[in-house]
């Protein structure tokens, strides 16, 4: 129940308990990335794959992550 991103209502009140929407996380990557005039559909999963490939791969020794630390 510990979300980096809590849910936030439109009066500005976090719901630290509560996630956020996919749909909402999409609208954040759309924006983002037209607005660095970066072309393209990056989706979540791109995200969630490049994390996932930096702590298998680009870490030092000793703080890799281990397979079953990942929930594909």
């Amino acid at each position: 129940n510990d979300f980096l991103f809590p849910a936030m209502s439109a009066n500005g009140i976090m719901h630290p308990g509560q996630p956020i929407s996919h749909n909402t996380v999409q609208k954040w990557i759309n924006k983002s990335t037209t607005g660095a005039g970066i072309h393209g559909d990056f989706l979540t999963h791109c995200f969630h794959q490049g994390g996932a490939q930096y702590w298998f791969m680009f870490t030092p020794v000793g703080q890799w992550w281990m397979f079953a630390k990942v929930h594909w």
